[in-house]
């Protein structure tokens, strides 16, 4: 069985290089989604959910970077 020069440069690729630096931001630009729709509940949506204005608003007044 041959390896290809590919596949050798591959397994020396630090795990940081290629899928892990992106995985940061795609977290934190979901958890902007996430947050504005919390944000665009009404009184009404909150109630049927189960969930505190309070809490909502806590919550969706976050940064962005912070879990």
């Amino acid at each position: 069985m041959t390896i290809s020069l590919a596949e050798t440069q591959a397994a020396r690729r630090p795990l940081w290089a290629a899928g892990a630096l992106l995985q940061l931001p795609v977290l934190w630009l979901l958890r902007a989604s996430w947050r504005n729709e919390l944000a665009a509940l009404d009184a009404a949506q909150m109630r049927d959910c189960g969930l505190n204005p309070r809490d909502v608003h806590r919550e969706a007044t976050k940064p962005f970077w912070r879990p």
